[in-house]
């Protein structure tokens, strides 16, 4: 037979552990929500292309290009933060 003894160690161990899993839980959101943030930007490039949608030149202008394109690499970026793992 084992006695087993907890230590405060172990059960600070315990809920680091349980917050850890909510924390990448709400990470792992955070990633989706980055990559939803610009996959209508990734298709609006081929669709543009095959003229089945406007294109976003004709829409944004050429110098305007920079707001579709700053969305997108901050939905990326917000989806890197969330997908990171240590």
């Amino acid at each position: 037979m084992e006695n087993k003894t907890v230590t405060a160690n172990d059960q600070k161990k315990i809920l680091l552990s349980n917050e850890q899993k909510g924390s990448k839980g709400l990470l792992h959101v955070v990633g989706w929500v980055g990559v939803i943030i610009s996959i209508p930007f990734f298709l609006w490039v081929p669709l543009g292309f095959t003229d089945l949608v406007p294109s976003m030149i004709d829409i944004f202008g050429l110098v305007g290009l920079r707001i579709p394109a700053g969305i997108t690499i901050a939905g990326l970026l917000i989806a890197a933060i969330g997908f990171h793992r240590d």
